[in-house]
């Protein structure tokens, strides 16, 4: 089975996108298998509004580990499986939680594996230095994924005032990337991003 994993800072905006994108699929409900740096794997049935209560928050690395769903979309005339990913936020830092570290380390050893990576970016952040910044998070999951090339950019949070001229920025920013200007909160862009998950599945 083919597995899109999602990725980007904390708080960007990852789990929102998985659980309203899930939504968009058709799924009323998930089961989410959750897999620890440790191996410890468990398995837990949500409905779509408890899983973003459960497992969405403002709060940075909400997310810790690895959190999979198994969604099913429709290609063509046919039906398929993939198993869509959900990761720990990584960023520049060394986080003084040890947990929180080995989370960032299993998101980045997964992307070996992953058939196509969906990073999102969150628009809010991006100023006029960002464009000319080449040293940041973003910009070496950009480089390894334009080598992988199986690989799509999100600009998030597209429904904020600012988003447009971010987007821009962002575009200049990523030249070589596919970027999608997306609302996870509000399921904007979804169309797009599920033309290309089904390419790739």
């Amino acid at each position: 089975m083919r597995e899109c994993v999602i990725i980007g800072r904390p708080n960007s905006g990852k789990t929102m996108f998985a659980l309203n994108f899930s939504g968009y699929l058709g799924a009323k409900s998930v089961d989410v298998t959750f897999r620890t740096y440790d191996g410890l794997v468990t398995c837990r049935h949500f409905s779509l509004e408890e899983a973003k209560r459960e497992l969405c928050g403002l709060g940075l690395h909400k997310t810790r580990s690895l959190q999979s769903m198994i969604l099913r979309m429709t290609v063509g005339k046919t039906a398929v499986n993939f198993k869509l990913t959900d990761t720990c936020g990584v960023s520049e830092q060394i986080h003084p939680e040890e947990n929180i570290r080995k989370g960032m380390a299993q998101t980045i050893s997964l992307l070996r594996s992953a058939d196509l990576i969906l990073h999102v970016v969150d628009l809010s952040l991006i100023s006029k230095d960002f464009v000319y910044s080449n040293c940041s998070i973003d910009h070496e999951f950009y480089h390894y994924g334009i080598f992988k090339k199986s690989y799509l950019m999100l600009g998030n949070k597209y429904d904020l005032n600012t988003a447009k001229e971010n987007f821009s920025r962002l575009s200049t920013a990523f030249p070589k990337a596919a970027i999608i200007p997306v609302s996870a909160l509000h399921s904007q862009g979804f169309r797009e991003v599920k033309a290309c998950v089904a390419r790739n599945v």
